[in-house]
């Protein structure tokens, strides 16, 4: 499990997310697993690289990612969210709800055991999105199987409950595309084209710097008074041309005001004070997390983006409607696209595996099968003097049917 002051000191993943691997040999066969890198996963589980998990080895090979649960804020609620999935029978997220296969009998209840098959995954994954814990997260499930994505539906129209309206459901990879507003530019085409790195937050990490670097005449946007960014948690609105900036605690409330559940504690969205267009809470999250506890990454991106503007610079006026001028907006960037500016460490680098350095103890195990194994891998493969790259690491903390 997650270290707890990891969580505390380290910013917020670029991604993390929850998969449900299929083997394309005997499609009975499914794996659940957790992991911030899903291509390198899919191909580690593949053998095409090493690190994949014995149980997902030799006669069911080649694996399919068919959906992932992605948006988690962190790896520890990425690994409560995997062992619920797992073990529904002794998950208390799933202790008082009888929709899921292992705990339907009629006339009568039975403990639950691990589902088998998809049907009953699908099942227990509904479940788990309508719990009281994680239906409060940012979370999205992403489909890459059309047969997977149409039983899921079949399941939903079936049951009484429903997730909550904030948890976006993205028909992608081969399945059908859904004409639901706002949902489109979500689609990636594959696991290979997911975004793990920093890079879709670059602009709004440049732009939140510059702005607090001189904070004479900043007012928080809700109560007026002025805000000290290196004595309090500050937020900057993602939208690239507003300038708004709030205490933490002032735009939490704020959102929380104007939201219909009374009961939540985080905000999952909300209007900004100054531009008034909804802006997502993790985003902000994130930046600010990135922003106070990266500090040396940070710098790194600064000098980056200033060479990589230079040479934007230097190209001949003529040119420079090809070069392109972004107006999109932060918040309106597709979360999982890639094509951004990269900076140091970042996970579409293959040789640099995951995101920017998060964790002086995570290593790049092999093999693994049990993330309770990883503290005593670790102990037995003390650092190398040599360079090492620190990435998150992947659970195989899993099960097949």
């Amino acid at each position: 499990m997650a270290n707890v002051d990891d969580v505390h000191t380290k910013p917020i993943p670029a991604f993390y997310c929850c998969y449900l691997l299929r083997s394309t040999v005997r499609q009975t066969s499914l794996y659940i697993g957790s992991t911030p890198h899903p291509s390198r996963r899919l191909a580690q589980h593949n053998g095409v690289s090493r690190g994949g998990a014995r149980k997902t080895a030799n006669d069911k090979r080649p694996w399919e990612m068919v959906l992932i649960v992605e948006g988690f804020m962190n790896r520890t609620a990425a690994l409560q969210f995997e062992w619920a999935w797992q073990k529904p029978g002794k998950s208390r997220h799933l202790g008082d709800d009888d929709n899921t296969e292992s705990a339907r009998e009629k006339g009568k209840t039975r403990p639950r055991g691990p589902a088998r098959s998809l049907k009953g995954h699908l099942e227990n994954l509904h479940a788990l999105l309508r719990s009281t814990y994680f239906s409060g997260l940012p979370l999205r499930v992403r489909f890459f199987a059309d047969d997977v994505h149409q039983l899921w539906r079949v399941w939903s129209d079936r049951i009484d409950g429903f997730i909550p309206e904030h948890i976006k459901v993205i028909p992608d990879g081969s399945c059908v595309e859904n004409r639901q507003p706002g949902i489109e530019y979500l689609r990636v085409g594959s696991v290979e084209h997911i975004q793990v790195d920093y890079s879709k937050i670059h602009s709004y990490l440049e732009k939140t710097t510059f702005q607090l670097d001189d904070p004479e005449d900043l007012q928080c946007k809700v109560c007026q008074a002025p805000v000290v960014p290196k004595e309090e948690l500050v937020l900057v609105c993602p939208q690239t041309r507003c300038y708004c900036v709030s205490h933490l605690l002032c735009l939490s409330a704020r959102f929380l005001d104007s939201t219909k559940d009374r009961g939540r504690l985080i905000p999952i969205s909300g209007k900004c004070p100054g531009c008034h267009k909804t802006i997502q809470w993790s985003l902000m999250m994130q930046e600010l997390s990135f922003r106070t506890r990266g500090a040396k990454e940070l710098q790194a991106i600064l000098r980056k983006k200033k060479r990589g503007d230079c040479r934007v610079k230097d190209v001949p006026e003529k040119d420079t409607d090809d070069v392109g001028t972004v107006t999109a907006e932060y918040c309106d960037f597709p979360e999982s696209v890639g094509g951004s500016i990269e900076g140091p460490g970042d996970a579409s680098d293959e040789s640099t595996h995951d995101d920017v350095r998060l964790d002086d103890d995570w290593y790049e195990s092999l093999g693994i099968e049990s993330d309770h194994e990883i503290a005593d891998w670790s102990e037995s493969h003390p650092a190398m003097p040599t360079r090492v790259e620190i990435v998150i690491e992947d659970s195989d903390c899993d099960n097949t049917g």
